[in-house]
């Protein structure tokens, strides 16, 4: 036999001997070529000459055939109805751009000196319950084309899923990041995106390409001083950060403008987050849940107070308040709308100073009108009574201001009984006045 044709006998891939009339061995064979027995019973092999050998695991470019279960002892038995064990990988598991067609099972693994799935293919669900990364875990440029289940996995390395494609559900509940986690162009297209009491201890990036529905990050938490970096494009879903323990986090939060966010009942303290970022976006304004949008703009209030942004926090108050009057806007609640609409028409809740302004300027120029009604007299040797509006404007201002120059008066009667009440009234608006601007220029 000539060399040309030893070679024809070993597959291309990992120079194993070919597999009956496959160009390739029993593991980069197709499955039309190869039947699951055939293959399980050559993974099993292989499996047992890795730990004989005390090898790294090398999977690279596998096709697995049939439901797969790594179970104790690094056995191979149908995933569905087994009994799981925990089952540990001493070296390097590399399965870079392997196929598996049916169902597979790592639940309770541990693997030791980190994990490759880089390029991997799961067609069908993917079991990562429960597994301990010890080291890096990397799935980028992965396709998940069904459920992806990786609850309570603890990644003690760095967590990469950077262009991943996750076609349904994926499922991180509970998992754990103890390093940094990396979504960066993930696509997650069909279903919810759920990360419900994961806890995350570095920084994480979610500056994914797509996320078609819901993103739930739901009573996660944060270490402080770490950064939760979030990306929502091309989707008209909810955002939840729903009970989250965000304390001394920066949140960087980029969505659609479609993109709905929910803080309800969130522990947010010293959290570094953008007004621009959130407005327009919370759940329960959108919804006209008006109680429960109050109760989110006081957490988002009382954060921005303990980072010192004033503004932000004068933001949050204003729509507080606002979320309070579009809730008394019932029958039984009037009196409280009407006096909440007063509020916010001539200070906007102590909020706004340049209301308070255009407000005495039309107090002003209504008493003026009123003046010009009742007529005013001119205090000189000849009394003349004057209707001129420039003039009644001028007295309308000095009352107001209670400046009382002297130069003209109201004429007895109505005259009086307006002058008393605008001097009353220009009073207040000026208290009010220096009121909102303390507060609004010196500091909460």
């Amino acid at each position: 036999m000539n060399k040309e044709e030893k070679n024809s006998n070993k597959c291309p891939i990992c120079g194993r001997p070919t597999h009956k009339e496959s160009k390739c061995c029993i593991f980069h064979a197709s499955s039309e070529e190869k039947t699951e027995e055939e293959f399980k019973n050559a993974l099993k092999e292989y499996i047992q000459e890795i730990k004989a050998e005390n090898k790294d695991y090398n999977f690279e470019r596998f096709i697995f055939v049939g439901d797969i279960n790594f179970k104790k002892d690094l056995d191979v038995a149908t995933y569905r109805n087994a009994n799981f064990g925990e089952v540990t990988f001493e070296g390097y598991a590399d399965f870079s751009g392997s196929t598996f067609q049916k169902c597979v099972g790592f639940i309770r693994a541990t693997f030791k000196e980190g994990a490759s799935f880089i390029g991997s293919t799961f067609e069908e669900e993917a079991f990562f319950r429960n597994v301990t990364f010890k080291k890096m875990a990397s799935f980028m440029v992965a396709t998940f084309g069904g459920y992806a289940d990786f609850a309570k996995a603890t990644f003690k390395g760095d967590a990469l899923f950077n262009e991943a494609n996750f076609e349904v559900e994926a499922y991180f509940g509970h998992a754990t990041f103890k390093r940094r986690a990396l979504f960066n162009e993930a696509t997650f297209e069909r279903e919810e995106a759920y990360f419900g009491r994961a806890t995350f201890e570095e920084d994480a990036n979610f500056r994914a390409k797509s996320f078609v529905k819901d993103v739930i990050f739901k009573e996660i938490s944060v270490l402080p001083g770490k950064k939760l970096n979030l990306k929502v494009e091309n989707n008209k879903g909810t955002t939840s950060f729903k009970r989250a323990f965000l304390k001394n986090v920066y949140l960087d939060i980029d969505s659609d403008k479609d993109v709905l966010i929910d803080f309800t009942d969130a522990l947010l303290m010293d959290t570094k987050i953008k007004k621009d970022q959130i407005e327009n976006h919370i759940l329960q304004e959108k919804k006209n849940e008006f109680s429960e949008a109050q109760q989110v703009y006081l957490l988002l209030k009382n954060n921005f107070h303990s980072i010192g942004k004033y503004n932000e926090e004068s933001w949050a108050f204003k729509k507080e308040k606002d979320m309070e009057r579009k809730d008394n806007c019932h029958f039984k609640t009037l009196h409280k709308w009407l006096w909440s609409c007063f509020l916010n028409g001539i200070f906007g809740y102590g909020e706004q100073p340049g209301k308070v302004i255009v407000t005495a300027f039309l107090i002003i120029l209504l008493f003026s009108f009123l003046f010009m009604t009742s007529g005013i007299s001119n205090v000189g040797i000849e009394q003349i009574t004057s209707n001129n509006f420039f003039d009644c404007i001028y007295f309308s201002t000095i009352t107001f201001t209670t400046l009382g120059y002297g130069d003209f008066r109201p004429l007895e009667g109505v005259g009086r009984i307006l002058a008393g009440s605008e001097a009353f009234i220009g009073a207040f608006m000026m208290a009010l006045f220096v009121y909102t601007f303390a507060r609004r220029t010196g500091g909460r």
